[in-house]
C-alpha cells in the first residue's frame, strides 16, 4: 500500500522509541554480563582457585566482555544504518508526484457544444486542482501543460516511468439526452488492491460536497488506458456534461471551476490521509 509521507514520519517516530527501547536493553544486559563477569573474577581470587582455573576465567571473562562490547557498537551502527534508511525512504516518497491529467489537447478537442471545447474545460479545471495540491505541500506535475495532443498511452508510460503517487485524468462529459447532468468518477477494474476505486470514491464525494452536483455512480472499466495502463492508482473523473445547457453555463465559470478544482483536490488529500490511519 504505499504510504503517504506524514504515515512515514509517524512510522519513523515509533521505529526510534523502538530502537532506543532495544538500545537500552543491550546496555543494561551488557552491564550485567560486566557485573556478573567481575563477581566471578573477585570470587575466584579470593577463594584462591586452582591457577589452571584462574586462567580459564582470565582468558574467558575479557572475551566475552569484549564481544558484549562489540555487539553494542553493532547494534549502535545498526540503528544508525536503520536512520538512514528511513530519512532516504521519506526523501524518495517526497519526490514522488501527483499527475493530473487534463483530458485530450490539441487536435483532440474531446466533446464540443456551442463553441465550448471540453479540453480547454479540462485544463483549466486542472490547473487549478494542480495549485491546490501544491500549497497543500504535494508535488504534481500535469501530464500536459499547454494546448498539445500527447497520447493516452504515452502520458500513462510517462507517470509509470516516474513512479508516479496518483493519476487523477480530468474530463467532461456528454449524452444524446441534453437534461441528463452530475458528475461520476471511473477507476480501473484490473486493480486487485482495490486502491484506484477507494481514490474515485474520495474524488467523487468531495467534488460533490463541493459543488452541489448530482451525484451519478463509481464506473469500474476494464479497458480504458489511463486507468487500466497506470502502476499506480488512478481514477478518471467527468465533472459534468457539456450537453447539457446549465451545467455547460456553470463550467464556463471561473468560480464553479474553483469549486470543482477544490473538491478534487480534497478528495486526493483525505485518500493519501486515509492510508495513514
Amino acid at each position: 500500500m504505499y504510504r503517504s509521507r506524514r504515515s512515514y514520519y509517524r512510522e519513523r517516530r515509533r521505529e526510534k522509541i523502538k530502537e532506543g527501547l532495544k538500545t537500552v536493553l543491550w546496555v543494561v544486559t551488557v552491564i550485567c554480563i560486566i557485573v556478573v563477569c567481575v563477581t566471578m573474577a573477585l570470587q575466584t581470587k579470593a577463594s584462591q582457585v586452582v591457577a589452571a582455573e584462574s586462567h580459564v576465567v582470565q582468558q574467558v571473562s575479557p572475551i566475552d566482555v569484549n564481544k558484549a562490547v562489540d555487539v553494542v557498537q553493532a547494534m549502535n551502527t545498526g540503528q544508525e544504518l536503520v536512520e538512514v534508511a528511513i530519512v532516504n525512504r521519506a526523501k524518495a516518497e517526497a519526490e514522488r508526484v501527483i499527475v493530473i491529467d487534463p483530458g485530450h489537447g490539441g487536435m483532440d478537442g474531446g466533446c464540443v457544444f456551442d463553441g465550448v471545447l471540453e479540453k480547454d474545460i479540462n485544463r483549466q479545471i486542472a490547473n487549478k486542482v494542480a495549485k491546490n495540491l501544491t500549497d497543500m505541500g504535494y508535488k504534481v506535475k500535469l501530464a500536459r501543460a499547454g494546448d498539445n495532443y500527447i497520447e493516452k498511452a504515452d502520458r500513462v508510460e510517462q507517470a509509470n516511468l516516474e513512479n508516479a503517487l496518483l493519476y487523477v485524468s480530468i474530463h467532461q462529459n456528454s449524452c444524446e439526452v441534453s437534461s441528463v447532468s452530475g458528475i461520476e468518477t471511473w477507476y480501473g477494474e484490473n486493480d486487485l488492491t482495490d486502491e484506484s476505486r477507494r481514490l474515485a470514491q474520495f474524488v467523487q464525494q468531495e467534488t460533490i460536497s463541493a459543488t452541489g452536483a448530482v451525484c451519478r455512480e463509481l464506473v469500474s472499466d476494464d479497458e480504458m488506458c489511463v486507468i487500466n495502463k497506470s502502476n499506480m492508482p488512478s481514477c478518471l473523473i467527468e465533472t459534468g456534461f457539456l450537453s447539457n445547457k446549465a451545467e455547460r453555463e456553470k463550467l464556463c465559470t471561473e468560480e464553479y471551476r474553483d469549486r470543482l478544482a477544490e473538491g478534487i483536490a480534497k478528495g486526493i488529500d483525505m485518500y493519501l490521509s486515509s492510508e495513514s490511519e
